[in-house]
C-alpha cells in the first residue's frame, strides 16, 4: 500500500470483491461496486462542477452518513485535501477554520445550517449542503419527511425541500466525464485533522495516504485474525470521521479489508443491539462511555447476535479495569469469545499504533507496539530511559504526520529525528507493553472528545468583568470527564456574569467543552513564574470530591 492514495487502496477492494457488502446505513446497502460508482460519480461534480483540483482544500463537517466516505475518496481521487470538522462546530469556529486553511467549500450538514442559517447566508457561496435522509430507503425518508428535524421545521415552517440560497449536494449533477485518479507519491497531504496537539494546544495536524494506509493495513494484525475470517462481516462505525480513530480504524481500514462499515449517525445502545441482529457486527471501537451505556442495555446484554462478536476495542480515554471485566463478562456468559482490548494513538500518528490483542496483551497497558511503529521512554532531556522508569512516550513509524498545518515552530518541537514526542507519560516493560500514566500535555478527554482547557480560558476571559480564570477536569457520570471553570471577576455580579459566560460558550464551543460548572473565587494560586498553577487547582478539586 506504500506510495498508494486511500482511493487506490480501495480500488484494489473494488475490484476483488465487488458484489461484497461495503456501506450499510439504515438498512441501505452499498455494494463495493455500487460504492466506487457513486464515488466516481462524486469527483466528476467536484472537479467538473465546482472546479475543485489538486491541492485544493474541502472542509467537510458531517455526521456517520455515505456522504462522508463518498467525498474523502472522490476528494482524494482528484488530490484535494479534506480538512473534517465536529459537524457541530458553531458558525464562528467553522468560518474562522476556512479562513485559516483557505477551504475552497464546506461541505455541512442541514441539521448545522439549520441551526444558524441566517448567519451562514454570509458564506452561502462557499456552502455545500447535505441532508441526512438523502441514503435512507424509502420508508424511512417518508418518516423523516413527515417527523423531520425540529430545528429544520422551525426555520422553513414547513417543509420545501431546501433552504433557499444554499447549493445542495443532492441537486448537483455529474458532467458524465469521469475524473482521472491524480497520481502522487503518498506522502503529499491529503487530511487535514484538529487535535490539541503533543502540547495541548489547538492545532491542525497533517496527514498523507501513506499515514492512513499504513494504520489501516493493520486491520488484520490488530483483529488477531486472517483477512478471510473477517470478510463479510462489518466494523459499527460510529466514532467520528473528524477522529483519526473513526476515519482510518472504523471506515478506512474495514473497507480496504472487504469488511463492511456499518455507519451509526447518532450512538444508541438500543440501535447497536438492533444493527448486530440486521447486520453481521463482528468489531466495534468505541470509547468508555459508550460501553458504559450498552453495558446498561438490556436489549445488548442480552442479545443471542453478541456471538457473532469477534473483538471490540477502547480508546479515546484511559479504560476503567472495571468496565473491561464486566464486558469481558457479560461476553462469556452470552457464549460469546469477544473480549475487549485497550490502544493508545493520537492524531499525530492517525490513532492506534500500539494496541492490546488476542496475539500480545497484559492487563494494565495499553499494548504492544504493531508491526513496524517503534516506542520509547525518554527523560527531559531526550535521553531514553531503562525499562520501567517514567517518561515521555515517544513514537517512530509511517504513521507519523507530515506537521502541524503552517506551524514550523511546533513541528520541530514535536518531532525530533524522526521520533513524535507524544507528550504523555508513562514506561515501557521487558517485554515492550507500554504503561500509561498521564499526560503531560493539557488535554480533557469528555466522552473521548478532546478538549482544550486553554481554548476555553481564552473565551472566558473575553466575557466583560472576567480578570482571570482557570479551568479543570471533573468527573462526570455520563460523559466520564466534563469542564469546570474558576473565575476571578473584576466586578461582581454572579448570576448575571455566570449567564454571559455560558452564552458565550454555548455561542463559540463545541457542546462537550461547554463548562459543566462555575466558581466564582477571589484569587487563583501562582506558579514561581507568576503563572496560574491549574495543577494545583486540579489537586484541590480532586480532594474535595475525594478523588485520588
Amino acid at each position: 500500500m506504500e506510495n498508494l492514495s486511500c482511493y487506490e487502496t480501495l480500488l484494489e477492494a473494488v475490484k476483488d470483491y465487488p458484489h461484497g457488502l461495503a456501506v450499510y446505513y439504515q438498512g441501505k446497502k452499498l455494494s463495493y461496486k455500487k460504492f466506487d460508482k457513486l464515488i466516481n460519480r462524486m469527483s466528476d461534480i467536484l472537479m467538473n462542477r465546482l472546479d475543485i483540483q489538486k491541492g485544493d482544500v474541502l472542509l467537510i463537517a458531517q455526521p456517520n452518513i455515505p456522504e462522508v466516505l463518498i467525498l474523502f475518496y472522490a476528494a482524494n481521487k482528484i488530490g484535494a485535501v479534506c480538512n473534517f470538522v465536529h459537524p457541530f462546530t458553531p458558525f464562528n469556529q467553522i468560518v474562522s477554520i476556512i479562513e485559516q486553511t483557505n477551504s475552497k467549500y464546506a461541505f455541512l450538514f442541514e441539521q448545522r445550517v439549520a441551526k444558524e442559517v441566517e448567519r451562514y447566508r454570509e458564506i452561502a457561496d462557499k456552502v455545500i449542503v447535505t441532508r441526512i435522509e438523502d441514503f435512507l430507503p424509502l420508508g424511512k425518508k417518508f418518516i423523516y419527511h413527515n417527523f423531520m428535524n425540529k430545528a429544520i421545521r422551525k426555520k422553513l415552517g414547513k417543509w420545501r425541500g431546501s433552504f433557499p440560497g444554499f447549493k445542495y449536494l443532492k441537486d448537483l449533477k455529474p458532467a458524465h466525464k469521469n475524473p482521472e485518479i491524480v497520481r502522487n507519491n503518498g506522502a503529499n497531504t491529503s487530511i487535514l485533522l484538529h487535535s490539541g496537539s503533543t502540547t495541548g494546544q489547538p492545532k491542525t495536524i497533517c496527514l498523507c495516504d501513506n499515514n492512513m494506509n499504513f494504520v489501516a493495513s493493520h486491520a488484520c494484525e490488530m483483529l488477531a485474525c486472517t483477512p478471510e475470517y473477517i470478510r463479510g462481516g462489518g466494523m459499527l462505525s460510529v466514532l467520528p470521521s473528524f477522529h483519526g480513530f473513526g476515519l482510518c480504524i472504523t471506515m478506512h481500514a474495514p473497507l480496504i479489508t472487504r469488511f463492511a462499515t456499518i455507519l451509526m449517525p447518532k450512538f444508541s445502545a438500543k440501535e447497536t443491539a438492533k444493527l448486530m441482529r440486521k447486520t453481521k457486527v463482528s468489531c466495534i471501537c468505541g470509547v468508555p462511555t459508550m460501553y458504559e451505556n450498552l453495558l446498561k442495555c438490556d436489549e445488548f446484554i442480552h442479545n443471542k447476535y453478541l456471538k457473532r462478536l469477534h473483538v471490540v476495542f477502547c480508546g479515546g480515554d484511559s479504560l476503567p479495569r472495571k468496565l473491561q471485566e464486566d464486558f469481558n463478562k457479560v461476553m462469556k456468559e452470552n457464549g460469546s469469545t469477544c473480549q475487549m482490548f485497550e490502544g493508545y494513538g493520537l492524531t499525530e500518528g492517525v490513532c492506534v499504533n500500539i494496541v492490546n490483542t488476542f496475539a500480545h496483551n497484559k492487563p494494565g497497558s495499553i499494548g504492544y507496539p504493531i508491526s513496524g511503529a517503534e516506542f520509547k521512554i525518554v527523560d527531559e532531556n531526550g535521553k531514553e530511559l531503562p525499562r520501567g522508569e517514567i517518561g515521555e512516550i515517544c513514537l517512530k513509524s509511517p504513521a507519523v504526520m507530515n506537521g502541524y498545518y503552517h506551524d514550523e515552530a511546533a513541528t520541530k518541537e514535536a518531532l525530533r529525528d524522526g521520533w513524535l514526542y507524544t507528550g504523555d507519560l508513562g514506561y515501557m516493560d521487558e517485554d515492550n507493553f507500554i504503561f500509561f500514566k498521564q499526560r503531560k500535555k493539557r488535554v480533557v478527554k469528555v466522552s473521548g472528545v478532546g478538549v482544550f482547557p486553554t481554548e476555553i480560558e481564552r473565551l472566558v476571559e473575553s466575557v466583560p468583568g472576567v480578570e482571570a480564570c482557570c479551568a479543570i477536569q471533573i468527573p462526570d457520570p455520563r460523559l466520564q470527564n466534563a469542564i469546570k471553570v474558576f473565575v476571578v471577576a473584576k466586578f461582581f455580579d454572579e448570576v448575571g456574569m455566570r449567564n454571559d459566560i455560558m452564552d458565550t460558550c454555548r455561542k463559540y464551543l463545541i457542546r462537550w467543552a461547554v463548562p459543566k460548572e462555575i466558581e466564582f473565587v477571589s484569587s487563583l494560586p501562582k506558579t514561581l513564574l507568576g503563572k496560574i498553577d491549574f495543577k494545583v487547582l486540579q489537586q484541590q478539586e480532586n480532594e474535595r470530591r475525594g478523588i485520588k
